[in-house]
């Protein structure tokens, strides 16, 4: 199936523990696209970035070494 004309996209940022009704956020937000007839949806995971405050988000486990111990 070809689906022509114009588009848009829609960029939703959400945190791997975000729940909607008892189900992953992202797992449901691609199911009711899918049910809107949308054309498709991705979802990607984000290792490591900054925001508007320039302070770095990681999900890395190299993270927790960093922290001192006394």
């Amino acid at each position: 199936m070809r689906i022509e004309g114009e588009g848009l996209l829609l960029r939703v940022f959400c945190g791997e523990s975000d729940t909607w009704h008892g189900k992953p956020l992202d797992k449901a937000i691609v199911e009711r696209a899918r049910e809107a007839g949308m054309a498709g949806a991705t979802v990607l995971r984000g290792i490591e970035g900054f925001g508007a405050h320039s302070r770095i988000h990681t999900s890395r486990l190299l993270r927790l070494s960093r922290i001192r111990r006394w």
